[in-house]
């Protein structure tokens, strides 16, 4: 009989354990993160996503910020128009493109290298109102 009043303290402090488990140490604060709005386009224009294949989320352009140290990763797709946008604290980011569509990448990889180094480089130090990406740019 004594094993119940265990038992009901056990079931609610595993849970009380997984959360605290995620809390910051001590005395640490986290990162502050500023809002990046931008466009993603090519000569000019947004990449062309067929309307109900986006709907369908079947064609999406989509944009990976990772940060030089490698200690932030932070997704954002882009819409009909290229419009974006993401939040991401201060730092130096190398920005991945993926334009999927029938058959896959429409950008065939060039901007989605898979060791991790990024043609595109971007820095965010503050709120960016108009982070404009022209792939021409990065041949």
């Amino acid at each position: 009989m004594h094993r119940r009043p265990l038992l009901v303290a056990a079931a609610l402090l595993v849970p009380l354990v997984g959360i605290l488990q995620g809390c910051a140490p001590a005395g640490s604060k986290p990162e502050a993160e500023f809002k990046v709005n931008g466009k993603v386009v090519r000569g000019g224009n947004p990449l062309p996503l067929d309307p109900a294949q986006a709907a369908a989320k079947a064609a999406f352009v989509k944009l990976e910020f990772v940060r030089d140290k490698g200690d932030h990763k932070e997704s954002a797709f882009a819409n009909v128009d290229g419009a974006y946008s993401v939040k991401l604290p201060k730092g130096k980011y190398g920005v991945q493109i993926v334009h999927m569509g029938p058959g896959g990448d429409q950008l065939q990889g060039k901007f989605n290298d898979r060791k991790g180094k990024a043609k595109i480089e971007k820095d965010v130090a503050g709120d960016v109102a108009d982070m404009v990406i022209e792939l021409n740019d990065y041949k």
